[in-house]
């Protein structure tokens, strides 16, 4: 029995099955935990979800931002933008309920219990220590979960950073940025959402897994969401996001050995 971290999938169906035939992975024995983002800007974001709903008892997906925004989009029921046309076959699916139901009673945080890893989809604050990180992520898992969401989802675009002393809508909207947008940190903690770029090319701010004295530096931590980044594994955090959706590839790890990744190529190079 294998547990297996795979990095941003968003859509790229072909790519995910060639990646599960390589890790000869088993629906009856092994475990497959995803970093977010499964939909969005590839071609086949309906099939990634079907297929792992029909397997989703070896399945859970920790939320992405792009996650975030598939049900924001269903619950507001209204015109897509053509940002979100790969998104179009599952809000008209049949099968839509049952799939963003499913989607919306994953968790932002999780923690393999053989391994203690952490896996997120974008990172962890570093001020927060690991009761504070299970605790704010529960605390949105459970307002997600429920019929009232819809008004949390209407309130969600905006770029809160997280400080002590939030309330309410703009709390929420932190924490859910910090866990699915964060990749820099200015020198006082505060989180800046514009900058994507590899940190050998950014000089002025600070990769939240860089921080001085992080409070979770005794667990790996294993993240997706910064295809600039791509695969890294160091200073106790693993990085999958191989950017497969823009030509790159397709990652995972077996967490028993985070050192040694799985890869393979975007099928855009073929």
């Amino acid at each position: 029995m294998s547990t297996y971290a795979i990095g941003d999938v968003q859509g790229c169906f072909d790519e995910l099955i060639l990646l599960l035939e390589k890790i000869n992975f088993n629906t009856t024995t092994d475990n497959l935990i995803f970093t977010g983002d499964l939909v969005n800007r590839g071609p086949d974001s309906l099939k990634v979800l079907e297929y792992l709903y029909s397997i989703n008892e070896s399945v859970i997906n920790v939320l992405g931002n792009h996650d975030f925004h598939l049900i924001a989009l269903t619950l507001k029921n209204g015109n897509i933008k053509t940002k979100d046309e790969t998104l179009k076959p599952i809000l008209e699916s049949s099968n839509k309920i049952n799939l963003i139901e499913w989607l919306r009673h994953q968790p932002l945080l999780h923690i393999d219990k053989e391994t203690n890893i952490i896996i997120v989809h974008a990172g962890i604050h570093p001020h927060w220590n690991i009761n504070q990180a299970q605790a704010y992520a529960h605390e949105i898992e459970t307002i997600i979960s429920v019929h009232q969401a819809d008004d949390f989802f209407s309130k969600m675009y905006t770029n809160e950073s997280w400080k002590k002393g939030l309330e309410d809508t703009q709390r929420h909207n932190a924490i859910v940025n910090t866990f699915t947008r964060m990749r820099y940190l200015t020198d006082d903690g505060i989180c800046d959402f514009k900058q994507k770029n590899s940190p050998d090319k950014v000089n002025h701010l600070i990769p939240w897994y860089a921080y001085p004295e992080r409070r979770i530096n005794k667990n790996l931590i294993v993240f997706g969401h910064w295809s600039t980044v791509n695969y890294l594994h160091d200073q106790g955090v693993v990085c999958l996001d191989g950017g497969c959706v823009w030509g790159g590839q397709l990652i995972a790890i077996d967490l028993s050995k985070p050192n040694l990744p799985i890869k393979v190529d975007s099928l855009k190079l073929i």
